[in-house]
């Protein structure tokens, strides 16, 4: 059963957000915890308050290493990734490596971009946290993404991470 409460704690589990120099909404979107598993995972979205693919925007899935969820997210990031009514490949299409700041130290993500757009999802893993972002209207490679332990600058937060 997955508790909608504040998380707990993983082994090594940090969320990451967009530094605090992001213009726009800082938002919390989700959040869970799985007390069975100890699976912990935050959703965190930086952009307008609503939903626009053409305004500049980033979603950062941060979750426990191992976490069903990180998958179920890289499908979410790739359902938005795909024009509605294109069809998704059957599998991932081939990715590129991009570096994006984690902790003001460069690290690598794989990165697929969409062609007919300027929408991109990146996948990372920063010691034991793996990472989903996409985006549109900006260059992840342009991104700075710093651990965060205090959610209540963002809009929608929960208690504490510490």
């Amino acid at each position: 059963m997955n508790d909608r409460g504040a998380p707990g704690s993983a082994e090594g589990f940090s969320v990451f957000a967009v530094n605090a120099d992001w213009p726009e909404s800082r938002q919390v979107t989700g959040h869970g915890y799985n007390r069975a598993t100890g699976d912990i995972h935050v959703y965190l979205w930086f952009g307008s308050p609503y939903f626009d693919p053409q305004v500049e925007h980033v979603t950062v899935f941060s979750a426990s290493s191992g976490n069903a969820e990180a998958g179920e997210a890289l499908e979410r990031a790739f359902e938005i990734y795909y024009h509605p009514g294109e069809e998704p490949p059957a599998g991932l299409p081939a990715s590129e490596p991009v570096t994006i700041t984690t902790d003001g130290k460069p690290m690598t993500f794989e990165l697929w971009r969409n062609s007919s757009s300027r929408c991109w999802v990146a996948r990372g893993c920063v010691e034991s946290t793996e990472l989903v972002l996409s985006g549109s209207e900006i260059e992840p490679s342009e991104l700075s993404l710093v651990r965060v332990s205090d959610l209540t600058s963002f809009s929608n937060p929960f208690a504490s991470l510490g």
